[in-house]
């Protein structure tokens, strides 16, 4: 068990993301045995959980920090370039990614 979660930590969320796509096509083929679909669901289920939480991660991290009017801290979503990933110039953006 120690090993699969050492193993995971190690996976890219594309990585995490092919090997769940296959397993459902593994699932949904009909072909394994119950004992081989509950282990590969199992997996899924592993790999699904890791993916979510890597997408949370991703969100937290380009989301902006901007101080309001009256000095509270609100995130403020930022507008990513799709061909580069990268976040697009905003002059009224302050404060640092998280």
């Amino acid at each position: 068990m120690e090993k699969n979660k050492k193993t995971l930590q190690k996976t890219t969320f594309e990585s995490a993301l092919n090997d769940l796509e296959y397993i459902a096509d593994k699932l949904e083929s009909g072909e394994l045995g119950l004992d081989d679909s509950i282990s590969e669901f199992e997996k899924g289920i592993k790999l699904a959980n890791y993916c979510r939480l890597k997408l949370e991660e991703a969100e937290r991290k380009i989301e902006i920090l901007q101080k309001g009017e009256n000095g509270e801290v609100k995130s403020k979503r930022v507008a990513v370039k799709s061909d580069t990933g990268e976040i697009e110039d905003d002059e009224e953006l302050q404060g640092s990614l998280i």
